[in-house]
């Protein structure tokens, strides 16, 4: 009897929670009231800047990559996200969608060895997203926008 009970009072449980949760996402907040949404918040975000040499010469062929680091037990972790080698001027561009993370990094690598201005040491660096630039408008939803971040990056060679 008691087993019977409780599947009874779970089925109508279930029935009302999940009326509950499709009750609270409107389309309408003008006429219902305050929006509410469920997913994550995002925006596009653009990476870009110029690899150069110690004395400020462009360096192409360097690979700069859009890296999760975290660290465990096992040691550093890294994710790889996008990845892009510098044109001859020096430049490089990511890509990346979502919401900004004390965990993604821009990782530089030097894959050429002595082409292009010699060998150089790897770096990795912490993105600055409070310098990020706003491009463009979100839509008033979870979208906010297109925002742009400038890392220009100095390597030491080995």
């Amino acid at each position: 009897m008691k087993v019977r009970f409780n599947r009874w009072y779970n089925a109508v449980l279930t029935a009302l929670l999940s009326m509950l949760g499709f009750g609270c996402s409107l389309d309408e907040p003008e006429e219902y009231g305050t929006l509410v949404e469920y997913g994550t918040p995002h925006a596009d975000y653009i990476l870009k800047g110029t690899v150069t040499d110690e004395a400020g010469k462009p360096v192409p062929g360097i690979k700069t990559s859009l890296k999760e680091v975290y660290q465990t037990e096992k040691g550093t972790q890294f994710f790889g996200m996008d990845s892009i080698q510098t044109n001859s001027s020096g430049n490089y561009l990511l890509k990346y969608i979502g919401m900004p993370s004390k965990w993604t990094k821009l990782v530089v690598e030097d894959i050429d060895g002595e082409a292009n201005g010699g060998e150089f040491l790897s770096d990795t660096l912490d993105i600055d997203y409070d310098k990020a630039v706003k491009v463009g408008d979100g839509d008033h939803h979870w979208y906010t926008g297109k925002f742009e971040v400038t890392t220009d990056i100095k390597l030491r060679k080995k």
